[in-house]
């Protein structure tokens, strides 16, 4: 019985994470919160077209991203355990690609919500056939 391509490439495929990092942005994406492992994660922003910084240093691609999530999540419950839109990318040079995943969570004290931008340093590399 023949694989499918999906099963195939999962089984070719090795992907590890390494260095984890969070960025948190407010509905109008301003910056609330940052950690140093994101901060470290932000230097693979630094080449290629993806160098222009935005609002206190934040890439404009995350920056975008960040806007997709807010302008898909309006309709967020106010229910603190209800995430909205969840987005993953994957930005950098394969040698040094960063995953992105980011989602919007409610805030119910403000009646506003939050982005959650999850950096993770990602190898993704194709195993060789023995």
């Amino acid at each position: 019985m023949s694989q499918s391509v999906a099963e195939s490439f999962q089984n070719h495929q090795v992907m590890t994470v390494g260095l984890t990092g969070t960025i948190v942005l407010s509905s109008s994406c301003r910056l609330l919160f940052i950690d140093r492992s994101a901060v470290a994660l932000l230097n693979v922003f630094e080449s290629e077209s993806m160098s222009q910084k935005g609002a206190r240093g934040i890439p404009v691609c995350l920056m975008d991203l960040a806007q997709e999530i807010v302008t898909t999540s309006c309709g967020i419950s106010t229910n603190p355990y209800v995430m909205g839109t969840q987005v993953r990318r994957i930005f950098g040079p394969p040698e040094r690609q960063v995953r992105v995943q980011g989602f919007a969570i409610s805030n119910q004290v403000q009646q506003d919500m939050r982005i959650v931008l999850v950096l993770s340093q990602w190898n993704s590399t194709v195993a060789q056939e023995a």
